[in-house]
């Protein structure tokens, strides 16, 4: 994937690109969300990809300033069953409360969330406590 490296606005260095509309699934699961700048995806066979998203979007966590922590949730829904799905971020008022409560928390750059820990959220149906 192409990738620019330029100044961010405080001037220290940024990486741009365009997040994919999908991930290359194969054979491997989702095997954790690390929250750094946007949602990064682990795979099972050691690989690292920024969550799928479309063009117009991006997705966000904690206090996004506007921004919907239910599209987050909605993307690592689709994944945690299929990785190479195509996120529909339309209806992201519909994903699982358990995750949505779990993205709408104010993390440190870099928290890296397990699969176990994403399913727990996602199985929950009140607010899950996770730290």
């Amino acid at each position: 994937m192409p990738v620019l490296r330029t100044a961010g606005h405080d001037g220290k260095q940024v990486w741009r690109f365009n997040a994919p509309l999908s991930l290359p699934a194969g054979d491997a699961e989702l095997s954790s969300v690390v929250l750094h700048h946007t949602v990064w995806i682990t795979t099972s066979d050691g690989h690292l990809h920024p969550a799928p998203c479309t063009p117009s979007e991006h997705l966000w966590w904690g206090d996004g300033y506007g921004d919907r922590p239910s599209e987050a949730a909605t993307v690592i829904n689709l994944l945690l069953d299929d990785l190479g799905g195509t996120p529909n971020l339309r209806e992201h008022y519909n994903a699982p409360k358990g995750l949505t409560a779990l993205f709408n928390e104010d993390r440190k750059q870099g928290t890296e969330l397990t699969r176990s820990t994403l399913l727990h959220a996602r199985d929950a149906t009140t607010h899950p406590v996770i730290r």
